[in-house]
């Protein structure tokens, strides 16, 4: 790993106060990461110093940030470390200063001027949180709440946002994970949990490391009057898009077999293959979506995980591809056809048999 450090001015801080370092990644988008920085310099807090991460972009955002934000320091990587790895760069470098919390956030998110300050009060109120994100809303629809909490589902692996059934005390949830576009951590946390997993690469990685966390003693909050905004998926493009069709199915297997069931039993492993059939299924009208599944599931097989490899049986996987493309078509015929032709009485009977059994 190479890096390629800008010029940067010193980060003294008033002698008060516990001292936060902003760790920003940026990849190919200076534009959110201008306005994300410049959000983060309207903060109310007076201790704080801001570093933005170049993730290895095309172009080297050193000058502009320079410009614009004179303040800032920026730390250019030679290659894309993902958000694993390009915030473990920042981390790493935290650890090596006089620094108390460490604030990850994405660059198409945005702060309230006083978020830092209120997750830095919840924090110094309660020694156990080691993690803690503000309440998240969407960038477009400002009313609207994209994060506040969340659970997961160890037998699949999902990690729904939802806040419903969370412990609540006071102005703080308690959440089985966070989130990473705006994960502020303790210091103390971080040497006793360690860096972020980098076999990740991209997704699953904050949900891994809070995990982690939690299993380790501390809690992790969510802080509901301290406020974010977020552009929900600038970087990376739809859940349903190539990327996250590759490292959403390949990432969720490795966080269940880290810390889920697929670490003993093997009959989860066993719904896990089965369940590929249905990530193909979900995204059976775009090719590079599906192809990507079938990779996600050939790096399971040979058990690569960091960055996305393009497969080198380019021909077995197109094989592969139209099979499955076969069976879907050709299943979804024979049940229609059978719906068509079946008495009413059976398929009723078979729906109540589907409801009884809770199948869907």
């Amino acid at each position: 790993m190479t890096l390629v450090p800008a010029a940067h001015r010193a980060e003294p801080g008033p002698p008060n106060g516990a001292f936060v370092i902003v760790v920003i990644l940026n990849w190919n988008n200076l534009a959110d990461t201008l306005e994300c920085v410049e959000s983060v310099l309207k903060s109310d807090y007076p201790r704080l110093a801001v570093w933005v991460v170049d993730n290895g972009s095309h172009e080297d955002p050193s000058a502009r940030l320079g410009e614009q934000c004179p303040s800032v320091r920026v730390i250019r990587l030679a290659d894309n470390l993902g958000y694993s790895g390009g915030n473990n760069v920042g981390l790493k470098l935290a650890m090596d200063h006089e620094a108390q919390y460490v604030l990850l956030l994405n660059n198409d998110a945005t702060v309230a001027p006083d978020m830092i300050t209120r997750l830095v009060a919840a924090m110094e109120t309660d020694p156990r949180i080691g993690m803690a994100t503000p309440r998240v809303f969407r960038y477009d629809r400002p009313a609207e709440v994209y994060w506040d909490g969340g659970m997961i589902d160890w037998a699949t692996g999902l990690t729904p946002h939802s806040s419903t059934d969370l412990p609540r005390s006071g102005g703080i949830l308690s959440s089985e994970w966070l989130d990473g576009c705006c994960l502020f951590v303790r210091l103390a946390a971080l040497h006793d949990v360690g860096l972020l997993d980098e076999r990740y690469f991209l997704y699953y990685e904050d949900a891994e490391w809070t995990v982690r966390a939690s299993r380790r003693g501390w809690v992790n909050a969510v802080v509901l009057d301290a406020s974010a905004r977020h552009k929900v998926s600038r970087s990376t493009g739809s859940l349903s898009g190539p990327l996250a069709s590759f490292y959403f199915p390949r990432n969720r297997y490795l966080l269940l077999r880290t810390h889920g069931p697929l670490r003993t039993h093997s009959a989860p492993r066993l719904f896990y293959a089965l369940s590929a059939y249905g990530e193909y299924r979900l995204r059976q009208g775009s090719r590079e979506s599906r192809r990507a599944v079938l990779e996600a599931y050939w790096s399971l097989l040979r058990n690569r995980w960091g960055a996305h490899a393009p497969c080198r049986h380019r021909r077995l996987l197109a094989l592969a591809d139209y099979l499955l493309l076969v069976v879907t078509t050709t299943g979804r015929v024979t049940r229609r056809l059978g719906q068509l032709l079946a008495p009413a009485r059976v398929r009723a009977r078979f729906a109540n048999i589907k409801r009884s059994s809770g199948r869907s």
